[in-house]
């Protein structure tokens, strides 16, 4: 997949996230500050991140409030979609906020994700070691069966020989 700017990546860790964001050159210090942040949080599965401001004031270093101002400058720039998240609880009239569910807009760092390729290679990667170690299992069996057979043609050559008699008779 491509864009007027590069070629799009397929995204397989938020590892790849996370440098993705560092290395963008594009964006204010302190916005790329939060973004890798709160990256460290992303799920890969669901495709977005739950952390308090909190949680990522301890990773980014900034307070709470400030938080909130990189959270909405980042929201204009189009990099993240922030959509609050509500439960009700019992025994009140409105909803609660609980958290925020950050969405990284992936395309503008270059990467995208398909989850049927993410498992397909997935799956591909496990087989591969599966098949390495299946691999070397055999090769121990080998290797073993090979030791086995080295000493017994040791043992063959020490054997002394028989002479053959002569006479007729047999042996009692």
């Amino acid at each position: 997949m491509t864009t007027k700017k590069h070629t799009l990546t397929l995204l397989q860790h938020h590892h790849e996230l996370t440098n993705a964001i560092a290395c963008d050159r594009e964006l204010p210090r302190q916005i790329k500050t939060l973004l890798v942040g709160i990256s460290t949080f992303f799920n890969l599965s669901n495709q977005c991140a739950f952390p308090s401001r909190a949680q990522i004031s301890k990773r980014t270093g900034y307070c709470t409030n400030h938080i909130t101002t990189l959270i909405k400058q980042a929201v204009e720039m189009g990099v993240l979609v922030s959509t609050p998240q509500y439960v009700l609880v019992p025994g009140e009239s409105a909803p609660r906020q609980i958290s925020n569910k950050y969405e990284f807009v992936l395309e503008s760092f270059g990467l995208f994700f398909s989850k049927a390729k993410a498992l397909l290679n997935r799956n591909l990667r496990q087989k591969s070691t599966n098949q390495a170690t299946n691999e070397r299992e055999a090769k121990k069996r080998v290797d073993y069966i090979d030791t086995i057979l080295n000493d017994d043609s040791d043992s063959l050559n020490t054997i002394t020989t028989f002479k053959k008699t002569t006479d007729s008779a047999p042996p009692t």
